[in-house]
């Protein structure tokens, strides 16, 4: 039986008899992955939140400071792909639609929310923290998208956003599985603010002191007031990471800034650096999977002419025909179940891979996307 305390729910009383929602994920020793049941608790009580007038803001964070959510449940995805070779995948469908729903349900939601990321921030910890209107990081934020590394690729409505990130740093952090701190996140766009941990406790005590009203864009500008004031304190500012980006990005971009996928990773496997932060990509991309490289580019090519709903429809798609193929399995298998960390990938190279294998995984799914209902 699912344990009912994976995911805590709390009310906060606020000024003028309005009150703040808080949803706490609390599965630390899991680094708060992201569970099917966990999906079935939040999505409900956002929609009974959403009915109610006194509920004026709402809050995600988790519990402890290793993570805020390290991704989706890929030990239950890999022991549904182990059942249902091939697919179809009955748990995988229901999974990752539920995943995309409540993502896309927190991007269009008609209150505030802001999100605390506090610690590792991942695959579906990243489909929580992007639709939210606040994005605060603390000293302990770790951002990737590592999927390449288990043979999946950054869904969660990613996609969305690549186009968005400055100087190809979306293509170069997915296929090298580069992790990024607080100040790199917020050198592109992917956090709004920084607060210290130590802060926070000061911070909430004036959020719920706020004049409160039933406008949303008021409420907004209250929120956006305060936090920009607080992140503006020396004392808020404590333990701020220097960044990594910075000095980095321009040549990130002139060894991205090809016109095919395997130009862009031998350029980054044959960078000639000293420097450690380029060589851990490096090695994150050698262990990567080929397959995943090549979704990846797909994803950037459809970067920034599609919808979000057109995203969340193409990654459905994208994430069951991945489940159906042999990759995913095998990188769950080689990093998470036996560690042996050799996964034994369909193709070994970029150069081998055929373009009718990658057509396969870029097929419909189903004759009719579950997720066609978003545009409705």
């Amino acid at each position: 039986m699912p344990r009912d305390d994976l995911v805590l729910f709390e009310e906060v009383e606020a000024s003028g008899g309005k009150r703040l929602g808080r949803i706490i994920l609390n599965s630390p020793e899991t680094l708060n992955s992201l569970t099917l049941s966990m999906i079935d608790l939040i999505s409900p009580r956002l929609d009974k939140w959403a009915e109610r007038k006194d509920i004026v803001c709402i809050i995600i964070e988790s519990a402890g400071d290793r993570a805020f959510c390290a991704g989706g449940d890929i030990r239950a995805l890999y022991e549904s792909m182990i059942k249902h070779p091939g697919g179809p995948n009955p748990f995988a469908e229901r999974f990752f639609e539920s995943e995309y729903r409540l993502d896309y349900q927190i991007h269009a939601y008609p209150k505030p929310v802001i999100c605390w990321i506090n610690g590792i921030a991942m695959g579906g910890g990243v489909g929580l923290m992007l639709g939210c209107d606040f994005k605060i990081s603390t000293e302990n934020t770790k951002f990737a998208m590592p999927e390449i590394g288990v043979g999946l690729f950054p869904d969660v409505g990613f996609t969305y956003y690549i186009s968005k990130l400055p100087k190809n740093i979306g293509l170069y952090m997915m296929l090298t599985a580069t992790q990024l701190n607080a100040s790199d996140t917020q050198l592109i766009g992917l956090t709004d603010y920084y607060l210290s941990t130590s802060a926070k406790n000061k911070f909430e005590d004036q959020l719920i002191k706020l004049n409160w009203s039933l406008d949303e864009l008021e409420n907004i500008k209250l929120i956006q007031s305060l936090i920009s004031k607080y992140s503006k304190e020396e004392t808020c500012k404590v333990g701020l990471p220097k960044d990594n980006l910075k000095s980095r990005i321009d040549l990130i971009q002139n060894i991205t800034n090809e016109d095919s996928l395997i130009k862009v990773v031998n350029n980054i496997l044959e960078l000639e650096t000293d420097d450690e932060w380029f060589i851990r990509g490096v090695e994150g991309l050698k262990r990567g999977s080929p397959t995943s490289a090549f979704l990846i580019w797909e994803q950037c090519s459809r970067s920034g002419s599609l919808s979000l709903e057109e995203v969340f429809q193409f990654e459905l798609d994208l994430a069951i025909q991945v489940t159906r193929h042999q990759d995913f399995t095998e990188g769950i298998r080689a990093i998470i179940i036996d560690k042996d960390n050799n996964p034994q990938w369909i193709y070994t190279k970029v150069e081998d891979v055929t373009k009718e294998w990658i057509e396969e995984h870029l097929h419909p799914a189903w004759n009719e996307n579950p997720l066609k209902s978003l545009q409705n």
